[in-house]
């Protein structure tokens, strides 16, 4: 399907926001990780306070919400294909449309 140059445009303009949304949440999930990895296992406490029993649930939780976020956002803006692994594509794989 041929599209306009406002469309183009406009999908550019879809795909900066996808990607920012989709950058935040991965930095988000990053330094959510920081307190799993740093855990003392000899005390069985995160952070000192918290019982990892308490915060493992918690991660795998939001593990996962941060997947199906990432299933659902990280769409092409023209036909709704998923972009795949690259955190930073210049076209859609499935309908070729430039997306920076």
């Amino acid at each position: 399907m041929e599209y306009t140059e406002r469309q183009k445009q406009e999908f550019k303009r879809q795909f900066a926001s996808i990607r920012r949304k989709q950058m935040v949440v991965s930095g988000l999930l990053i330094i959510l990780m920081i307190p799993y990895v740093t855990a003392n296992e000899s005390t069985g406490m995160v952070l000192g306070t918290y019982p990892i029993a308490m915060v493992v649930p918690v991660f795998f939780v939001v593990v996962i919400g941060a997947l199906v976020f990432s299933f659902r956002n990280w769409r092409c803006p023209a036909c709704n294909k998923y972009l795949g692994r690259s955190l930073n594509p210049h076209y859609c794989w499935k309908c070729g449309i430039a997306l920076r």
